[in-house]
């Protein structure tokens, strides 16, 4: 997201930019700007934080409130490359999500998460806890960053 106190660069800075970042060493989180993540959540404040920490890493992020409205993003035209499921709502809601991806999407990772280690969850490729650093490096490890 662009914001109005980045500085604007001239032609010639860009090129200098693009020469310094050519010769740089990648990050690895720079490997995943070109993946689309689905993440669905059922608590706004854990939505916006999610989806803050996704595209800090560098991921293309689309961020639904509910599975309703995951299904309909899910089944329009945009490819994604993984699906992250928050943990806010019911274990029975989430195995429903989770259930729906697995059968309209079976090469999609599905990662769901669990408010901590002794939580039940639904069945994803990927169950981890809410962790920040253990999602981040669950995700990146899937997309193979």
């Amino acid at each position: 997201m662009a914001s109005g106190m980045q500085p604007v660069l001239s032609a010639k800075d860009g090129a200098k930019n693009n020469a310094l970042r050519a010769n740089a060493t990648p990050l690895p989180e720079q490997g995943c700007r070109k993946k689309r993540i689905l993440h669905v959540e059922f608590d706004r404040t854990l939505l916006a934080t999610r989806h803050a920490l996704l595209e800090t890493a560098g991921c293309e992020v689309v961020s639904c409130f509910h599975g309703m409205a995951a299904r309909e993003v899910a089944a329009g035209s945009m490819e994604f490359d993984l699906f992250l499921v928050g943990h806010a709502a019911s274990v029975e809601e989430r195995s429903n999500l989770v259930s729906w991806m697995k059968a309209h999407f079976p090469k999609v990772a599905i990662v769901a998460l669990r408010s901590r280690d002794t939580d039940g969850s639904p069945g994803g490729d990927v169950n981890v806890t809410s962790d920040p650093e253990e999602l981040l490096k669950a995700i990146l490890d899937i997309l193979r960053i």
